[in-house]
């Protein structure tokens, strides 16, 4: 506003001068010349004061549009490095999680080695005493029939024995067993406490055992299989979380590069900013250091070409 009310006292005054010289013109042109050459000074000076006054808010706003731009840009350079930060360590995190279930895939498929081969050993183990059991319920089988057989065939001899003797006349006595028999020989008679009984029920007892075994067999062969099934399944299951995280990662790999790249583009822009700045600082400072003391001489300096002005048109005035 100080300076708007100079300018406008400037051009009343300049208004006055260009009066005087007039005046002065009429009056046979004295000192037409000098005031020429003043009036030429005071417009260098005021164009040189607009010139500094242009300058220095140039540099200014420049510079505080520069500063502005740089904190953005810096700020942005955070902020990205603070993405690529969270970025690896979400990778890092994700990458932990795979080597985890990949060794729980590794502990799972041990696992299924140790039950396929405890399931084989019991499967033989199976087949040997289920073939064992077999032969012997055969075997068994085969005496029993012998002893049965055996047993049949003495009850007809014993039978025969009661009989009449060939030649023997009613009412006499047959003769006497021979000497070896102390008792008479029943055989077959009881078959409950005899050995054909307790040969079946030994032939019983090891088809029982066989049918137990055989229950027990395909019981283990259930639970084995129940468990490949699940431990297959949980195997699939971690594969497939392992794909996904391993698509995981390459997305937020390249969101890292992109980051980085953003990141280093915006460096750039920063440096070219900083260097801007710095490679203005002497010129700038010039002008905004030196403005006000540079506005002041000219002032004195135009004061005292007017008043030289006025001097030369018989103006008075006081120093």
């Amino acid at each position: 506003a100080n300076l708007q009310d100079e300018e406008t006292d400037d051009l009343k005054k300049k208004e006055g001068y260009e009066k005087t010289l007039e005046d002065t013109r009429k009056a046979g042109g004295r000192f037409v010349k000098v005031f020429e050459s003043i009036d030429t000074m005071v417009a260098n000076l005021q164009d040189e004061e607009a010139d500094d006054l242009k300058k220095k808010e140039g540099c200014e706003k420049t510079r505080e549009e520069d500063t502005r731009k740089a904190i953005v840009l810096s700020r942005a350079m955070d902020e990205l490095s603070d993405t690529i930060q969270r970025l690896k360590e979400e990778i890092e995190e994700l990458q932990k999680q795979i080597e985890e279930k990949n060794e729980a895939i590794a502990k799972i498929e041990e696992e299924l080695k140790d039950a396929k081969r405890m399931r084989d050993d019991q499967n033989t183990e199976w087949k040997q005493s289920d073939s064992d059991d077999k032969e012997a319920a055969l075997i068994v089988g085969k005496a029993i029939d012998v002893l049965t057989e055996f047993y049949t065939s003495l009850a007809l001899v014993q039978q025969k024995a009661h009989q009449p003797v060939e030649g023997m006349k009613g009412g006499e006595a047959p003769p006497p067993p021979p000497s070896t028999w102390e008792t008479s020989y029943k055989g077959a008679q009881d078959d409950q406490t005899g050995v054909v009984a307790i040969m079946g029920m030994v032939k019983s007892d090891i088809e029982k055992d066989q049918a137990k075994a055989k229950e027990e067999e395909d019981a283990s062969q259930k639970a084995y299989d129940t468990f490949k099934a699940e431990s297959e399944q949980q195997i699939k299951d971690f594969e497939k979380a392992i794909s996904e995280m391993e698509g995981t990662i390459a997305d937020k790999e390249g969101e890292v590069q992109d980051a980085e790249k953003d990141r280093l583009t915006k460096k750039g822009e920063l440096e070219t900013i900083l260097k801007k700045i710095k490679d203005a600082t002497p010129g700038c400072d010039f002008f905004t250091v030196n403005f006000e003391t540079r506005l002041e001489n000219r002032q004195v300096e135009l004061d005292g070409l007017k008043q030289a002005k006025q001097a030369l048109s018989g103006a008075t005035f006081s120093l």
